[in-house]
C-alpha cells in the first residue's frame, strides 16, 4: 500500500514537472479609478518555452474608460497604435517576461460606473516557429460615484429656548421674527451654545426698552462672532364694546295682527247684536 502511494506521488510530480506554463499575466485584475484619474497595469507573458514573438488583442468596453498599450524597453511593436499588437523580442526568452504596461484612464465627465479592458486572442511563437496559445486576461475597472460635500453648519448656537415663543434655528439663518401677545412685557430667551467655550450675550428683553423691536443675541468663540436678531411683533387683541347696535327696521313692533282682529270682531259683533234684537221682538 505504501509503495503504491509513493508511485502515485512520483507520477504526479513528473506530471507537473513536464507541464509548461504558457499564459499572459497582469499585475492587477481589479482597479478603482476616480473620474479624471488614470493607472498603469504591467503585462507579462509567463512561459517555459523559448519565445521570440507575442501577439495579442487589447480592447476596452467603453470610450469613457479608454486603455492603451506601452511597450517595454528592448522590445518592438509593429502595430503600436492598433488594438492588435505584435511584439518582437530581441532574442529568445523564457520565464516571466515584461511586455509593457496597459495605461487606463477615466474621463472627467464619464457617466459609466464601471468598465473592462480585455487582453485576448493571445499567442506566442517559439524560435522554431511553434505557436503557443496564451490565456487571456481581463482588467475590471470600478469608477466610484462623486462624493457629495457634506454640509457643515457653522452656527455657534445649538438652539434658543423659551416658554413664551418658539424659535427653530435654521442653517446660516441669523434673523427671526416672533409674535407675542400684547400683555407680555418681557421675553425669556435662553441661547444654548454648541461648544462650552462659546460665550453668549443677550441684550435687553424688556419689550419697552427694545430698539426697533429687536432682541440681539451675540455668540463668540475665539475669532468667530455671530449675531442673531430676534424681531418682536405684537399681536393686538380686538376690543369688544358692550353696546349692541340694533337694526330698528328689523326689530320694530309689528301691529298688523291688531287690524286683523278688528276686521274679524266687527262682523261677529254685528251678528250678535242683530240676534239680540230679534229675540227681544219675539
Amino acid at each position: 500500500m505504501k509503495k503504491r502511494i509513493k508511485y502515485l506521488v512520483l507520477v504526479l510530480l513528473l506530471f507537473f514537472a513536464f507541464i509548461k506554463v504558457n499564459a499572459l499575466e497582469v499585475s492587477k485584475n481589479n482597479l478603482t479609478i476616480k473620474k479624471g484619474g488614470h493607472e498603469k497595469v504591467e503585462l507579462y507573458v509567463n512561459t517555459e518555452n523559448a519565445i521570440t514573438k507575442v501577439d495579442f488583442t487589447l480592447v476596452f468596453s467603453t470610450y469613457d474608460i479608454p486603455a492603451s498599450f506601452e511597450i517595454a524597453d528592448g522590445l518592438t511593436d509593429s502595430n503600436p497604435n492598433g488594438i492588435k499588437h505584435n511584439i518582437t523580442l530581441i532574442e529568445p526568452q523564457t520565464g516571466k517576461i515584461l511586455l509593457g504596461t496597459v495605461s487606463i484612464s477615466v474621463k472627467n465627465n464619464a457617466p459609466t460606473m464601471n468598465g473592462t479592458v480585455s487582453i485576448h486572442t493571445a499567442y506566442a511563437k517559439t524560435e522554431s516557429g511553434e505557436t503557443i496559445n496564451l490565456k487571456a486576461q481581463t482588467i475590471n475597472i470600478d469608477v466610484p460615484g462623486e462624493e457629495q460635500p457634506k454640509e457643515v453648519d457653522k452656527s455657534l448656537i445649538d438652539k434658543i429656548e423659551s416658554k413664551l415663543v418658539d424659535i427653530e434655528l435654521k442653517k446660516d439663518v441669523f434673523e427671526y421674527t416672533v409674535t407675542i401677545k400684547e400683555n407680555i412685557e418681557e421675553l425669556d430667551l435662553k441661547a444654548i451654545p454648541k461648544d462650552s467655550n462659546t460665550k453668549i450675550e443677550i441684550g435687553t428683553q424688556q419689550i419697552s426698552e427694545l430698539t426697533d423691536n429687536i432682541i440681539t443675541i451675540t455668540a463668540k468663540n475665539n475669532d468667530i462672532e455671530q449675531k442673531y436678531l430676534i424681531k418682536i411683533e405684537t399681536e393686538k387683541e380686538e376690543k369688544r364694546t358692550a353696546e349692541t347696535i340694533v337694526d330698528k327696521d328689523k326689530f320694530k313692533k309689528d301691529n298688523s295682527y291688531k287690524i286683523k282682529w278688528i276686521i274679524l270682531i266687527v262682523p261677529l259683533l254685528m251678528v250678535f247684536l242683530s240676534g239680540m234684537l230679534i229675540s227681544k221682538k219675539k
